[in-house]
């Protein structure tokens, strides 16, 4: 949650100097490359490869045996991102010259060149943060997950104090945010080092090519493409948008750091903490846990997402102008993004249940499956934003990321049926009733709210406490309804919480 709160953190400040210019556009695509390569090579190798395999041989040959197939893949991916890195970097220009065209129109050259001396720069970032993510994975079997949460908390500090430091000395200030990239990138892999070295995890010059790791390559290398598919319409997105005009990238990007929130604190954390439960209990052949830890973060995810689609539905245009109307990100800034974001936001629980359903299939060890989905779900996207975007603009764009974001979760849902049967229950159904029903009065009390606190004819800080007073009247209408009704996962939270106090 801190993570996610410090990301938009960093988007507010990113707002303040750089706005919805050229420079703000060309920053979000330069960074999404090596992101997008990160969730490739990094997070995806670890949920689709490295941590079943690390848990398998852990569960079957103790922690000795599995620190050692750790430090095999660590000098693996060494080698592999290291070369990797150098190659981005030479190859910047033609990265970023292949990106362009995908866009609807022809991209300014002073864009190009920005965008393309950005990427050169944060290209290392992929290299730390690959590695980090090999520390995470050791540390996550072993069930300790707060190291690894927090050190996004380290990047978003580092981007933030990166700028506030450099940005209003430098001719392109979007020069301080990269260098905010990289320094937080080391700060991602050094964070961890001393905890994984106390579980005793040592470095050697081991490059063996074992059984254990050929097994994680057979089953990471389909899903370089399937673990990333958010992020790969993400930035195809946004390079069709690039050619729209100044603004239309940084919109999009504004809008999504919105969902990122919501998805970072609740659908990110659910399938992060559940993958070793999901992997230890599919390599004991018990389905009927598997199915249950399923719903369990189905009916958990929904209960979430449920009220905040409706809530920035509702309020999208304060919440925008609310936390980034100052400095180089005016009205106009807040305009653009407010109506990415009322089609971005309908995609909300599709995508974080994309995000708890794709970890079931790499727990079986199934990794075709999914790599599938996504080249449909990336060929539903692209296609769509060419036919939305000539009249809808980058609304077009964020509505095909929606669709495509529903066609993923749809068929995820019906090809799990081959591992863990039919799933679903009375106990979802009606957690997911109570869910839509707290929902609906929520709304009505907050649509109800808005001509009483004038909020529509506000902007910037003078929203802030009618906001507050609408969020907390929102809060209270959803909870009593969930209280009143006895739903399960308010039970569950609150519960959590209990016995987290007493600790």
């Amino acid at each position: 949650m801190g993570s996610r709160v410090l990301g938009l953190v960093r988007e507010q400040v990113r707002a303040w100097y750089l706005g919805t210019s050229v420079g703000s556009d060309a920053f979000g695509i330069a960074f999404q490359i090596p992101n997008l390569l990160r969730r490739l090579v990094a997070e995806g190798a670890m949920s689709a490869g490295f941590i079943p395999v690390l848990s398998e041989v852990r569960q079957q040959e103790g922690d000795e045996a599995a620190l050692g197939f750790a430090r095999q893949f660590f000098n693996l991916s060494l080698l592999a991102l290291t070369a990797i890195t150098a190659l981005g970097m030479v190859g910047a220009g033609l990265i970023v010259g292949l990106f362009s065209l995908l866009s609807s129109k022809p991209i300014d050259p002073e864009a190009l060149q920005l965008t393309e001396s950005l990427t050169r720069w944060m290209f290392p970032y992929i290299a730390l943060v690959a590695w980090a993510a090999v520390m995470q994975g050791v540390l996550n079997t072993w069930r300790i997950f707060w190291v690894s949460a927090a050190t996004s908390i380290l990047l978003n500090l580092a981007v933030i104090g990166a700028a506030v430091a450099l940005a209003s000395g430098m001719t392109e200030p979007a020069y301080a945010f990269a260098v905010g990239v990289l320094i937080g990138g080391a700060l991602q892999l050094v964070f961890q080092l001393p905890y994984v070295f106390k579980l005793g995890f040592r470095w050697k010059p081991d490059f063996s090519f074992s059984p254990r790791i050929k097994q994680a390559l057979w089953l990471l290398v389909p899903t370089v493409f399937g673990a990333g598919v958010y992020q790969i319409n993400v930035l195809v997105s946004q390079a069709v948008a690039w050619g729209m005009g100044s603004g239309a990238v940084s919109s999009l990007q504004y809008s999504s750091r919105l969902l990122e929130l919501t998805l970072g604190v609740f659908a990110v954390a659910v399938s992060t903490v559940v993958l070793p439960t999901l992997a230890a209990d599919a390599a004991a052949g018990s389905k009927e846990k598997v199915a249950d830890t399923v719903l369990y973060s189905i009916r958990l995810c929904c209960f979430v997402c449920f009220p905040v689609t409706i809530g920035l539905l509702l309020l999208g245009r304060e919440t925008t102008s609310l936390l980034f109307e100052r400095g180089a990100y005016d009205a106009t800034s807040t305009s653009m993004t407010t109506y990415a974001l009322s089609f971005h936001i309908l995609g909300l629980t599709h995508i974080a249940l994309s995000r708890v359903l794709v970890p079931v299939f790499y727990a079986f060890k199934d990794t075709r499956t999914p790599v599938w989905i996504a080249f449909g779900s990336m060929v539903v996207n692209l296609s769509l934003c060419y036919a939305l975007a000539p009249s809808l603009s980058f609304g077009g764009i964020a509505l095909a990321n929606t669709l495509s974001a529903l066609f993923q979760a749809m068929a995820l849902t019906w090809f799990l049926k081959r591992h863990v049967g039919d799933i679903g229950d009375a106990v979802t159904l009606r957690s997911l009733l109570l869910s839509g029903l707290a929902t609906a009065v929520m709304g009505g009390v907050v649509w109800a709210l808005i001509p009483v606190l004038e909020l529509r004819d506000l902007s910037g800080g003078a929203l802030l406490i009618p906001y507050a007073t609408a969020l907390a009247a929102a809060i209270a209408a959803f909870v009593a309804v969930a209280a009143l009704t006895k739903h399960p996962e308010l039970g569950e939270i609150l519960g959590l919480f209990r016995r987290r106090s007493r600790r």
